[in-house]
């Protein structure tokens, strides 16, 4: 199927601007937390600038989807996302400081905002029943993305200046810009719903104790990597003599194990397990890799560490993610998903927020063992908070979640 999908022009245009797309949000993400500590910035500083992307995804990315169900355009919205972070890394290359880098990493939050509208657009290319096909081709995206901007970045750190890696950012972001104007914004062939009913259907998601008790949840275990592989894992490998080298291989690590996960747990993990008890096992082993990495100085068993944590990472959010949508028609699903999204990137400004303050009133060790200990929380809580936000449904409905999605499969 995905062959099929690549001899369209179209798909492999747009499968290469979500390529660069990731690359502009993620390619100084392994470096920067540690660069800022070297250049002299206080940790509390460094965590609020790390925590800016996670702070204005969460501003932005609900609204947003409200107003393109409106608009019915998304290209432009694409578009006008991507020109933040043209405008922003090269002023931090110029003028390095707080405040530079701040407004830098909030573009690159604005433009991660808007990465629903990708998905929306993409599928509209083909016909309703290639649409899950098409999500998972583009979903490819991401890791591959992620790992270009990784080495990429790595390679300019280690033989240049540690600031000429901002332009990563900003030329990927450019170039996916330019070939923004050669895609068609697609449009639904039904009439765009007003914004009254928007605004009904947001009202109607944001009274549902259940997407918010979901949401906090997933919050913790997004907060996890956001806090350790982006923020302390960097700086304590630094201090151990780890060079960008060591500090792309990290994070490489982390995410082709999080893939990994990802592919395993649809065919694997809920068969065997269900929704729940992956999310549970998830959450009990991010403990154990967020536990173990202060305790060791050897850089093999760190590497070790993070391949689990990249795991059981994957193993949990996918988890919430099916869960964040169990029982919910097809018109609550965007709006639904939306708000969860947006809930959800609490974790991704508190974590790095949290640690930063953390390793200057305190010390590194600290924040890894406030993130087991928030962990151990959400373990204990999942199942529980699963259970009574279904019985809260009709019972039919409380008994085809936790006795059918939620609960292994039994062996066939």
């Amino acid at each position: 199927m995905f062959r099929a999908l690549l001899r369209r022009p179209e798909a492999r245009l747009f499968f290469i601007i979500s390529v660069l797309f990731f690359i502009c949000i993620h390619s100084i993400d392994a470096f920067l937390a540690p660069m800022m500590i070297n250049q002299g910035m206080e940790p509390q500083v460094m965590g609020i600038i790390m925590g800016a992307s996670g702070l204005a995804t969460l501003l932005i990315r609900f609204p947003l989807g409200i107003v393109s169900d409106v608009v019915k355009s998304r290209k432009i919205f694409i578009q006008f996302a991507l020109v933040l972070p043209i405008i922003a890394w090269p002023l931090a290359w110029l003028e390095p400081n707080a405040i530079t880098l701040y407004l830098a990493k909030a573009a690159d939050g604005v433009t991660a905002a808007t990465w629903v509208l990708y998905n929306i657009l993409f599928i509209r290319y083909f016909d309703q029943k290639d649409a899950p096909a098409a999500v998972a081709f583009l979903a490819l995206a991401g890791p591959l993305g992620v790992f270009l901007g990784n080495c990429i970045g790595g390679l300019l750190i280690h033989y240049f200046a540690n600031n000429i890696a901002f332009f990563v950012s900003c030329v990927s972001a450019l170039v996916a810009l330019f070939l923004t104007t050669r895609i068609r914004d697609v449009h639904d062939p039904v009439k765009a719903p007003t914004l009254k009913a928007c605004i009904a259907g947001a009202r109607l998601q944001l009274a549902d104790r259940s997407v918010w008790l979901i949401g906090i949840l997933a919050t913790i275990v997004i907060l996890v990597p956001f806090a350790t592989r982006d923020t302390l894992t960097p700086i304590y490998a630094e201090q151990l003599g780890a060079r960008a080298g060591i500090l792309t291989l990290l994070s490489n690590i982390h995410l082709i194990f999080y893939a990994l996960a990802i592919a395993l747990c649809s065919s694997v993990f809920y068969q065997r397990l269900g929704l729940v008890k992956t999310a549970v096992l998830g959450i009990v082993l991010q403990v154990i890799s967020t536990f173990g990495i202060p305790f060791t100085s050897n850089l093999y068993l760190i590497y070790l560490l993070q391949a689990l944590a990249g795991f059981s990472f994957g193993m949990a959010f996918a988890a919430f993610m099916s869960l964040s949508v169990v029982n919910t028609t097809a018109d609550e699903q965007s709006t639904r998903m939306g708000l969860f999204q947006t809930i959800y990137s609490c974790g991704m400004f508190a974590g790095p927020v949290i640690m930063g303050v953390m390793m200057q009133h305190i010390n590194l060790s600290s924040g890894y063992l406030f993130i087991a200990a928030l962990s151990i929380v959400a373990a204990i809580a999942t199942p529980l908070s699963v259970r009574w936000v279904y019985s809260r449904k009709t019972p039919a409905t409380a008994e085809l979640s936790l006795n059918s999605s939620l609960a292994p499969a039994r062996d066939q």
